[in-house]
């Protein structure tokens, strides 16, 4: 990109007073918030396993449409998306508090502890909250800050692809006969949730959840997802290092190189998982019974994944510098801006709409139906942020988290002619 070599430590930046807002940042955080919002919804918002004919039941074209839409685009793409942000913003809250001269380090551990206790009370009404899982890896990166450019980029690349997991799923199968490392009995607890879901009160859900813990920790180990959230936390915080988003026009050749071989790789993996498929049906093989069969797959879904996650990132960052798509775009900005409040209440909406103590549309309404409440949700997020922020600095939810952070009430009104505050 430019002058700024891939893996060239970049020296210091002298402190400065405050860091304005990164525009393109905000709306990668925005359209990261839609892609989590739609693999939610499309499902009835469901955090767990459900029984396999809920999957099924609605198997029509424009159904089959909506959930091919989630697979191929959303499912686990948005989800690293949103942890590549976290990670570039936990550079630059740490060059903040530097800047401060504040103990970056006891500061940012406090405002991960919040987070988690944030995380907490979001888990106990929906058990997919994924602030529990950033805040351990957060205290992780912490250790891994001072790593350099060039061994955190392996190291990102390596957890990205999920190669560990991978490994240890070779072994599993050659000592045990199956790729699966940790028991998991999916019939039974997705009925549990499914009745949690379509029959609990409040408090059941509550209590289920609770219960659920450990099928969210079995579910992070046994199919790596949380090696490759770290991955994409060290993804963003060696964005922030060499300064990718800094200044978006120098950065356009690199942006359009990742682009590029983004792009040939995802094309080149789902024309070798097409060919899979082919064989496997010619062959009759059954998959079921057959352990390098899904451990070939998984490993081409999670290539595939990592791809268009980094597509994405490059996609947003050069349509930016039109002009016509940064019109377009930039109301994604204002969501955002508040992404922990817009991330809560999304959970928040879901489980009012499907859950049987809200309206209760759990398997009545169809995927399809979901995908267009999807927007509607969303449109409503997008005018509601944009509306508070015409008149606060911060969202609702920003606003507690960064007063606890530095154990006084922070300047919540918006003054006239005020600055937007610091990147968060």
């Amino acid at each position: 990109m430019g002058n700024v070599s891939f893996l060239k430590n970049v020296p210091p930046i002298p402190p400065a007073q405050t860091q304005p807002r990164i525009l393109t940042i905000d709306v990668l955080r925005g359209f990261a918030l839609f892609g989590i919002l739609y693999a939610h919804m499309i499902f009835w918002y469901s955090g767990g396993p459900l029984p396999e004919y809920v999957y099924t039941a609605y198997m029509d074209i424009p159904n089959g449409i909506a959930t091919a839409f989630n697979f191929l685009f959303f499912n686990a793409k948005f989800f690293s998306l949103f942890s590549f942000l976290f990670g570039l913003s936990f550079y630059i809250q740490i060059k903040g508090l530097t800047a401060k001269h504040e103990n970056a380090v006891v500061r940012f551990a406090w405002r991960l502890f919040i987070l988690g206790v944030i995380g907490v009370i979001h888990h106990l009404f929906w058990r997919a909250d994924i602030l529990t899982i950033y805040v351990p890896l957060g205290f992780l990166l912490l250790f891994a800050r001072n790593l350099s450019n060039k061994t955190t980029a392996i190291l990102a690349a390596i957890l990205i692809l999920n190669l560990p997991t991978k490994v240890i799923e070779a072994i599993s199968i050659i000592v045990q006969g199956k790729p699966e490392f940790i028991a998991d009995n999916f019939v039974e607890n997705g009925a549990k949730y499914y009745a949690a879901i379509t029959q609990g009160t409040f408090a059941d859900v509550v209590a289920h959840n609770i219960y659920a813990i450990q099928e969210k920790i079995d579910y992070q180990l046994s199919s790596g997802r949380f090696l490759i959230t770290f991955g994409f936390f060290l993804l963003g915080m060696l964005a922030g290092r060499l300064k990718w988003f800094e200044d978006i026009e120098a950065s356009q050749p690199f942006f359009k190189k990742v682009w590029k071989k983004s792009g040939l790789t995802i094309i080149a993996v789902a024309l070798a998982s097409i060919a899979f498929g082919i064989a496997v049906n010619v062959l009759a093989v059954d998959v079921k019974n057959a352990p390098w069969v899904r451990w070939i797959g998984g490993s081409l879904v999670d290539v595939f994944n990592a791809s268009v996650t980094i597509f994405y990132i490059a996609c947003i960052s050069l349509l930016m510098l039109k002009p016509k798509w940064h019109a377009r775009l930039a109301p994604l900005s204002h969501i955002g801006k508040m992404a922990l409040t817009s991330y809560l209440t999304q959970s928040l909406f879901g489980v009012i709409l499907f859950f049987h103590f809200g309206l209760g549309l759990f398997f009545i309404t169809s995927p399809s139906m979901n995908a267009l409440l999807c927007f509607i949700v969303f449109g409503v997020q997008i005018a509601f942020c944009k509306l508070w922020l015409q008149h606060f600095n911060y969202g609702p939810v920003e606003w507690l988290w960064r007063s606890a952070t530095y154990l006084k009430w922070q300047p919540l009104q918006k003054k006239q002619n005020q600055e937007l505050p610091q990147q968060a």
